[in-house]
């Protein structure tokens, strides 16, 4: 069974439509990827799930539960990281440690003191006093001292200097070995998640474009450098599975999911390359060519 499942989920504002027709599968102990520009409903869809803003339609189940329909245990398996912090920051560090201790049933006291330990944060200091960057090292460590089945972080890392994004990612690997956890990331880091994650989705123009394992969507994906004459244009752009060509001086450059020999099926088509796609020259080819 998916962690997260969802189906023809809709979201308007009013007569703005932010989500429309969603259909995706987060798979049990993935780490997933949603991947989108500013705006294309990324956090929406989290707040959705999360059961903080209901959708205008569609269907929806997170570990096995539908929306709306989680108990307090159920929600206890879960741990959320938004990208705006909501910390007390008049507490020191240990004391905030002790009140979410107080207020989650399971709480691993000894996975607290190795997240904190491994971030260098200082116990007796003020949460406000924390610099943005350990500030942020201090939310991925109380929620994963809740030992989460699912957890859920909003923009990983967004705005910490290098020596604390590699810290934050080294944390977050490791705790991602532990069965059964499934993490759910948000990101415009198309390296992070290249990096971190073994499956994704694109959220684009309201819908998502594009899903599933990384490695497998890369390996079907190619970039085609065709020699031919400029009224081949419009052949290849009909091509089942072409999604962006793009004229150059000596032919064209075809981005999709289709290989040379389908190609090399136009009239006029001298010769053809191809080169394997980055996940982020994939994200770009959907973007800029939808």
């Amino acid at each position: 069974m998916p962690a997260v499942e969802i189906a023809h989920l809709t979201k308007r504002f009013g007569t703005l439509s932010v989500l429309d027709g969603i259909d995706l599968a987060v798979p049990a102990g993935s780490i997933f990827g949603l991947l989108g520009l500013n705006g294309a409903g990324k956090t929406t869809l989290l707040r959705i799930l999360l059961g903080f803003v209901r959708p205008s339609g569609g269907d929806a189940s997170i570990l096995g539960w539908p929306l709306g329909r989680l108990s307090q245990a159920e929600r206890a398996r879960i741990a959320y990281v938004p990208e705006t912090m909501a910390l007390y920051e008049s507490m020191r560090v240990a004391e905030l440690a002790r009140f979410i201790a107080d207020l989650h049933p399971h709480w691993d006291q000894a996975a607290a003191h190795r997240y904190m330990d491994a971030f260098d944060l200082p116990p007796a200091r003020r949460v406000g006093a924390l610099s943005r960057g350990m500030r942020t090292q201090l939310q991925l460590a109380l929620a994963l001292a809740t030992q989460p089945e699912l957890l859920i972080i909003d923009e990983p890392a967004a705005g910490l200097d290098p020596v604390h994004r590699r810290r934050y990612l080294q944390v977050l690997l490791e705790a991602c070995a532990v069965p059964e956890r499934t993490v759910l990331i948000t990101s415009q880091d198309l390296g992070l998640v290249e990096r971190t994650c073994d499956h994704f989705a694109l959220l684009h123009e309201r819908r998502i474009q594009v899903a599933g394992p990384i490695s497998e969507i890369l390996d079907s994906e190619r970039r085609l450098i065709v020699t031919a004459p400029a009224g081949a244009g419009a052949a290849l752009s009909a091509l089942a599975g072409v999604r962006q060509v793009r004229a150059e001086a000596h032919g064209f450059l075809v981005t999709g999911s289709i290989g040379p020999e389908e190609v090399r099926t136009v009239a006029g088509v001298v010769q053809v390359q191809s080169i394997g796609l980055s996940l982020e020259e994939l994200f770009w080819s959907y973007v800029e060519g939808g």
